[in-house]
């Protein structure tokens, strides 16, 4: 079963190296421009650096959160489908397992789910950007 998000980010230490935050790998590809680069220049004094920071934490918040709700989805389906694979097929059991499975797959499908789905990966994106940023600034 694939993951509808990127998986749980830790806390991010400031001193790092250069890289993503932890559990944050390289931006994603597609068809999102990023805006970052032109909305978060290099830094260039600590105020800068501290708002950065500011809006770091505030972004990662609101990503783990949609990705909790995108893994609890997932995590749901992955189940529904164990189970709907050790009961009969023709059992009143597996007729309610489908249903609920059919509804979990439209509910992914979703104006909702995808406009999530896309906030996460534009909030992955503009995260490594601001860390870059944090750590190229640390490094000077």
């Amino acid at each position: 079963r694939g993951r509808a998000g990127p998986g749980p980010v830790g806390q991010v230490s400031w001193g790092s190296p250069v890289g993503a935050p932890p559990g944050l790998g390289p931006p994603l590809g597609g068809s999102l421009c990023p805006p970052t680069p032109s909305l978060y220049p290099p830094i260039s004094s600590d105020g800068t650096r501290q708002r950065y920071k500011q809006e770091f934490d505030s972004d990662l918040r609101r990503y783990k959160q949609l990705c909790a709700d995108m893994d609890t989805i997932n995590d749901r389906l992955g189940l529904l489908g164990k189970q709907l694979d050790s009961v009969p097929e023709d059992s009143p059991q597996y007729q309610d397992l489908a249903e609920e499975d059919n509804r979990l797959k439209d509910l992914k499908r979703s104006p909702d789910y995808q406009t999530k789905k896309l906030e996460t990966k534009t909030l992955r994106n503009k995260l490594f950007h601001i860390k870059r940023m944090v750590s190229d600034y640390d490094k000077v």
